[in-house]
């Protein structure tokens, strides 16, 4: 049998813990939780070190719980929200552990922040605009400005992390205008058209404004990658406009 003080202090971090289990659900079954957790944990024995394992997996199974009645009890789109941070949060893994064993990988924590907002906002706007996929212009609309999208973001933080040159953060600029234009369209075709094709006029602009002090053969190649995100902008504004026209058909 535990010894009457382990038990105390195991019931009393579980109570602490079933408060986070919503209001409803804690007031009605919170109670016998807690009985029933005290009359396993008596029926271990070996005093704490008898209980750590029990205790550690209970707790485990009821934090699982936690999550489970808290997603129950959200909207869609707060599900949807809560897959995708999840995801987001799997797809970080990756370049944590690359960090890890590839040399030369030496992310700051910004860098693994904006990175994870980077996953999360692509997959949100992924998965809202999924609902609207109806005809084969539109989805390819949007698969082309999410890779376009997702790219620069991942490029443009790489090398913000590697050289330090925060000039390079107007970038970022064009993919708030794009959120803030896709948020003010509804994700309508013609907005969604209308918002693609600025994005594109944006990128052209920064790209010729903002120096990039490279040497010339760096400046070059950032010419030509600035050309093809400028051309998917565009393609996946046509795509937007097609859609539309299909739309008003």
């Amino acid at each position: 049998m535990a010894t009457d003080g382990a038990v105390r202090r195991c019931r009393a971090w579980y109570s602490m813990l079933l408060r986070l289990y919503p209001r409803p659900f804690r007031e009605r079954f919170g109670e016998g939780m807690e009985q029933t957790f005290q009359d396993l944990c008596r029926e271990h024995g070996g005093g704490w070190q008898g209980l750590s394992g029990f205790v550690a997996w209970v707790f485990c199974e009821t934090l699982a719980g936690v999550v489970k009645e808290h997603a129950m009890k959200l909207s869609q789109i707060g599900r949807t929200a809560l897959r995708v941070a999840l995801g987001a949060l799997a797809a970080l893994m990756a370049p944590l552990a690359a960090s890890r064993v590839v040399e030369g990988w030496n992310w700051p924590p910004g860098a693994f922040v904006r990175v994870y907002v980077l996953f999360f906002v692509t997959g949100m706007v992924f998965a809202l605009v999924a609902r609207r996929m109806e005809v084969w212009s539109y989805k390819a609309g949007v698969g082309v400005a999410l890779a376009a999208g997702f790219a620069l973001g991942w490029s443009n933080m790489v090398h913000v992390a590697g050289t330090g040159n925060l000039a390079n953060l107007w970038y970022y600029s064009v993919l708030v205008a794009g959120a803030a234009g896709a948020l003010l369209a509804r994700l309508r075709a013609p907005g969604l058209a209308r918002t693609l094709f600025g994005m594109a006029a944006l990128l052209a602009l920064i790209s010729v404004l903002v120096p990039s002090g490279a040497p010339p053969e760096a400046a070059r190649r950032m010419a030509i990658g600035h050309g093809v995100y400028v051309g998917l902008f565009a393609a996946s504004g046509l795509l937007f406009w097609r859609a539309s026209l299909a739309d008003s058909k």
